[in-house]
């Protein structure tokens, strides 16, 4: 089972510009000390709603002690660690981490796909996080396997991959999906409940979620 490690980043002041050096300085110097420490950073996005301001990426790892050694690798790189000073002299940089197992609905496949799919155009991403209830994980796990099901089939959401946190908030799950029509449609108002008699039950077992949208880093391999 694989281990992600996600990865929030605020940028201050809250401007494009800082936001902008930011990405420039990640894109040419940090990224190249990922790949020299192997590291795999799949998906990076800018985050849309909630506070301004947000990063957020998420690392691949084999397993924790993988993490733990490319991590301690990442941490010896004097020559990162000096532009990051220097960075910070500029702008100002919160960093949060959560690492986070895949569930078994985010399968290797899903997100394989997701990766392969090399669209014309950078898509739009939304960012659901369930806090289940004690004990509600894993029959939540369960009923949103369905959800997923029922979405893709219906052609409206696909799902890139899914996790839930190791070293974290307990029970929290996240879900991290393609919207191939934009946000558009969860931002009206419509009537009626078409999928009660799945999310119904679901919010039995997590009866709390955020949305976040995502939109692509330029260094983000999922586009």
């Amino acid at each position: 089972m694989a281990v992600f490690l996600e990865v929030r980043h605020r940028i201050k002041p809250i401007t494009n510009t800082a936001f902008d050096l930011f990405v420039d300085f990640y894109a040419d110097t940090v990224m190249p000390a990922m790949e020299r420490h192997g590291i795999d950073l799949f998906g990076a996005w800018k985050v849309t709603g909630g506070e301004m301001g947000w990063d957020l990426s998420i690392h691949r790892y084999e397993s924790m002690a993988h993490a733990e050694e490319c991590l301690n690798s990442l941490g010896q790189d004097t020559a990162l660690w000096s532009a990051v000073d220097k960075l910070r002299g500029e702008i100002e940089i919160e960093e949060i981490t959560k690492f986070a197992n895949t569930v078994s609905y985010g399968t290797e496949e899903r997100l394989q796909a997701a990766l392969d799919a090399n669209p014309d155009q950078p898509r739009q991403y939304m960012l659901a996080v369930l806090q289940t209830a004690t004990g509600g994980l894993l029959p939540a796990i369960k009923t949103i396997g369905g959800l997923v099901d029922t979405l893709e089939d219906a052609g409206a959401m696909q799902l890139a991959t899914a996790y839930a946190s190791r070293i974290g908030r307990t029970g929290e799950l996240t879900d991290l999906w393609i919207m191939p029509h934009g946000p558009s449609g969860m931002m009206e108002y419509r009537a009626g409940d078409s999928l009660k008699e799945i999310v119904g039950p679901l919010r039995e077992h997590a009866p709390e979620e955020a949305i976040y949208f995502l939109n692509p880093l330029p260094y983000s391999k999922l586009q």
